[in-house]
């Protein structure tokens, strides 16, 4: 069993879901009514001893170890055997699926926090339970009684693995030129059936011998379908067919041609897939013919919410260790006074400006993934149907930045987690140069962060006529303008409201360069303006529990933990506003000056 690395203090996720977010609000709805608040906190210390008894020993496991490639079968470490096993028994793979189908039907949001304890310990082993937990509910959502009935429990109980097929050797971020086709089975007696033809690559989690049967969702053209997105279908392909009385049947001529040898994630396995190879591989069409892209958009923006959960989970697990080192360490008198005795380096000023980066950033994307995930519930259930709208479109909004900030920053404070450490932080006996390696893949799966800035660009600020991500502005403007006065935050609220008018400012360039025809303009800069977007909603929701924490310190008693933790918050708020805020206004002096260089530049010149 490998060397466990985890160790997480869970009282920043306790904050969030027990003193800051409505979650009387998502308790009052009907699915909900069965749950109190007292039944997630139990649920938290057992989440907690899973991450630490199962999923931890994993991580090294996964990256000295790793996953085995032979003969088409994928091999992983036998503690992942142990830990797949440990949450599919206890029902934690599918804690927000529906309790029909074997699921604990919690809120979108606990489960989502919960799920930081689980990715914290290694995200690259939650990957097999991640993957499936989406399939499950796109089949939940678009399959018929009989497609449920035969793959959904399965998979949520742990018995089918699940992945998503998008990626092609010549179609990877354009999607629409993918190859994979699809001909009507004559002989299957069912016109969902259709014979399966093509190869995937780059698919996660698409081997493994955790589970015997693996639930693929093929994206694949139909022949005579259009060309491009528009005529791409989906397809529920099992490696073996599952036959009309549950049994497992013959293997679907689903082969796994290799893995990849990478950088990071070395215990998810990253699988070339063969789909058809000896005219035998069958898929069953999920939904109507040619709406295969927007329904796997839903597993698609689950999975890029969930790099976001990963990438902070992973940044949260770096700045445990690295706080730990750094009281233990012992090197150098303080700046102040040199005759002084050495003492640790948490007492020097540029690991603790390291450490309240690790701190703020972390609480900071913590925050907006668990708003997200609470909007997510308040989409779904509330009676109001303009609520429901509301909600669920920011929610839209939000995903390139969970998405795409988040994993950028990750990957910085991965970094500066590192760079306390010093010389040890590079070497593999502590786990942050493994969080380093493994984090920066968030960045590129899932469509690359440049994609979701563009998405934001392109679509998401365009939605319902712009008022999407107006009212949101406005409700921020709103916020600042009620606190501005705040005798504890007065200058973070004004640093805030200057940054979102900045931000705004941006947006409004980019509609006049749409008319003014310097489109190019936005591509160069459309990854700085999401994360002008993502920094001040991350400061607005920061500035929430500034406010409560700032009145609960009131309350606490001097030297006990809550004291300790208050004081900390009101510290990340204030550090937050006061060095994130301001790369804002850097980024829009930079946009600004609508330099050209990068496209005026001859290849040549290169």
């Amino acid at each position: 069993m490998g060397l466990n690395f985890f160790n997480r203090d869970d009282r920043d996720m306790r904050f969030v879901l027990f003193e800051w977010l409505d979650m009387e609000k998502v308790l009052g709805y009907e699915k909900f009514s069965e749950f109190a608040l007292d039944d997630f906190a139990m649920m938290f210390d057992e989440a907690y001893k899973i991450a630490r008894d199962f999923i931890g020993p994993t991580f090294k496991d996964g990256d000295e170890i790793g996953v085995k490639y032979e003969g088409g079968q994928v091999t992983v470490p036998p503690s992942f055997h142990e830990a797949f096993k440990a949450m599919a028994e206890n029902g934690w793979i599918g804690l927000a699926s529906p309790p029909e189908y074997g699921g604990q039907g919690m809120p979108a949001v606990v489960s989502g926090v919960i799920n930081e304890f689980f990715n914290a310990a290694h995200f690259a082993f939650m990957t097999y339970v991640g993957l499936l937990v989406s399939n499950s509910g796109v089949i939940v959502n678009y399959g018929t009684d009989k497609d449920k009935e035969m793959f959904v429990e399965r998979m949520i109980t742990g018995e089918f693995g699940g992945t998503m097929c998008l990626t092609e050797p010549d179609a990877g971020s354009d999607v629409g030129d993918l190859l994979t086709k699809a001909t009507p089975d004559p002989d299957a007696g069912d016109p969902r059936i259709y014979k399966i033809e093509g190869s995937k690559r780059f698919i996660t989690c698409g081997r493994h011998d955790m589970v015997d049967v693996i639930i693929h969702l093929v994206l694949a053209r139909i022949e005579g379908a259009p060309k491009g997105t528009k005529g791409i279908s989906l397809f529920i392909v099992p490696t073996k067919w599952v036959n009309e009385d549950g049994s497992i049947g013959e293997d679907n001529d689903v082969f796994c041609t290799g893995i990849e040898h990478k950088m990071g994630i070395h215990g998810s396995a990253t699988c070339s897939l063969s789909f058809g190879e000896n005219g035998k591989c069958r898929g069953i069409l999920l939904g109507e013919p040619n709406s295969g892209m927007a329904k796997m958009f839903q597993m698609m923006n689950e999975a890029r919410i969930g790099c976001g959960v990963q990438a902070n989970a992973a940044a949260a697990a770096a700045y445990d260790a690295a706080l730990q080192y750094a009281k233990e360490r012992v090197q150098g008198p303080p700046f102040v006074d040199r005759s002084k005795p050495r003492v640790p380096i948490i007492q020097h000023e540029d690991v603790r400006r390291m450490l309240m980066n690790l701190k703020a950033g972390t609480e900071a994307a913590r925050a907006m993934i668990a708003y997200n995930f609470w909007m997510v519930d308040v989409a779904h259930n509330d009676p109001d149907p303009e609520v429901r709208k509301a909600m669920g479109m920011r929610s839209e909004l939000m995903t390139p930045l969970l998405k795409s900030y988040i994993t950028d920053m990750g990957a910085q404070l991965c970094r500066d987690a590192m760079q306390i450490l010093g010389g040890v932080g590079y070497c593999a006996e502590f786990p942050i140069e493994q969080h380093y390696r493994d984090i920066k893949i968030l960045s590129i799966w899932e469509g690359t962060n440049f994609i979701q800035s563009l998405d934001l660009v392109g679509r998401k600020l365009a939605m319902a006529g712009g008022s999407v991500y107006q009212n949101f502005l406005k409700e921020i403007f709103d916020y600042t303008a009620a606190y501005k006065e705040d005798p504890d935050f007065a200058k973070e609220f004004k640093m805030l409201f200057k940054a979102a008018q900045a931000t705004g400012d941006i947006s409004m360039k980019y509609m006049t360069y749409f008319k003014e025809g310097k489109i190019q303009l936005i591509p160069l800069s459309s990854t700085r303006f999401l994360d002008c977007l993502a920094e001040v909603t991350m400061a607005y929701l920061m500035l929430q529990q500034g406010l409560i924490a700032r009145d609960k310190l009131a309350e606490a008693k001097e030297g006990s933990a809550n004291h300790a933790y208050y004081t900390g918050k009101v510290a990340s708020v204030k550090y937050f506003c006061n060095n994130f805020l301001p790369n804002i206004f850097a980024r829009h002096t930079a946009i600004s000056q609508e330099d050209t260089s990068a496209i005026d530049i001859p290849e040549a010149s290169f």
